[in-house]
């Protein structure tokens, strides 16, 4: 009798039904683990995800708490400058205001007000734009000097903005110059007075033109002030005059503003823009040495744009004028 080959039940394409059934546990098993080391990993990437947006988060927080610390205007700095001339004996302290805007420092501007008497000038120069020419009330700079004239004597220029609020078609039209003067103040615009300050015979002068018009306005004031013997101080709103009107003028020390420090000031200090006059405008604060004397602007002590003044905090100018 011949047999037949029977398949043994227990084997499955050369597997024991015991393998199958082992390699399925395994199988089993094996995704399991697969699941879990997923489940990590899904874990592990949200863990990242939720420390890199924390840190995004604190970056912002950070830079936004830094530049508001940059652009906090609400207080200012004393910058000092030296000069020397040989037409000064007893040393002369000057305090120069430009660009209020009709800033408002505490109360009353009372800490500028208390600073100034600290520091005990000898004279007060303002270099234009102390208020802003859209605004009819001057309240704010005529309390101001009514203190500072007790503290020394005021000299005040003119800048753009007095022009728009005095002269200006579409201003206010407010004759801030006549208040001035009935406060105490020197109002200067293109001419000078000679007066003497610590027993040194100063001559002090403004040209209140911008560039254009300086020719027409400001020149033959110029040739006049220049043949002064005295020790010369000029206040002349417009660093730009000294591109090339003033350049080569014989004048010991003149004074500006108008730039604002060039509104925001990059890491090293260098002035970025004005609006009239772009992008790193030359003389935009610090001292020069120009042919005929020296030239000191001022960064000023508000603002009257749009953008922010960024790490360029208000600043209270000091001149110490001396012979050597």
């Amino acid at each position: 009798m011949v047999q037949k080959n029977r398949i043994n039940p227990t084997l499955f394409y050369g597997k024991t039904l015991q393998t199958w059934a082992l390699e399925g546990i395994l199988n089993i098993g094996q995704q399991s683990i697969d699941l879990g080391k997923y489940e990590r990993e899904r874990k592990i990437k949200i863990r990242k995800l939720r420390l890199k947006l924390f840190v995004i988060l604190l970056f912002l927080a950070v830079g936004a708490g830094g530049l508001w610390k940059l652009s906090d205007n609400s207080t200012f700095e004393t910058t000092f400058y030296r000069v020397t001339s040989e037409k000064i004996g007893e040393n002369i302290r000057a305090v120069v205001l430009t660009d209020l805007h009709n800033n408002v420092f505490g109360q009353n501007n009372e800490p500028l007000v208390f600073k100034i008497r600290q520091l005990e000038p000898d004279v007060i120069l303002m270099a234009g734009d102390m208020i802003n020419g859209d605004d009819p009330d001057v309240s704010g700079i005529l309390e101001l000097c009514v203190k500072l004239k007790d503290i020394a004597p005021i000299y005040y220029s003119l800048g753009n903005n007095e022009g728009v609020l005095m002269y200006s078609p579409e201003g206010p039209q407010v004759p801030l110059d006549v208040e001035l003067l009935e406060e105490g103040v020197t109002v200067l615009y293109n001419n000078s007075v000679d007066t003497e300050i610590c027993g040194n015979k100063v001559s002090i002068g403004a040209v209140t033109s911008e560039p254009e018009d300086f020719a027409e306005t400001s020149q033959e004031f110029i040739a006049g002030f220049e043949q002064s013997p005295n020790y010369k101080i000029l206040l002349a709103h417009y660093p730009t005059l000294f591109y090339d009107c003033l350049a080569d003028a014989d004048i010991d020390l003149s004074v500006s503003g108008h730039f604002h420090g060039g509104q925001l000031r990059l890491p090293g200090g260098a002035g970025l823009f004005h609006k009239g006059d772009g992008f790193f405008p030359k003389y935009c604060y610090g001292k020069f040495e120009l042919s005929g004397g020296e030239l000191i602007v001022s960064r000023g002590l508000g603002n009257h744009e749009k953008i922010p003044r960024i790490n360029n905090k208000p600043e209270l100018v000091v001149i110490d004028i001396s012979h050597t």
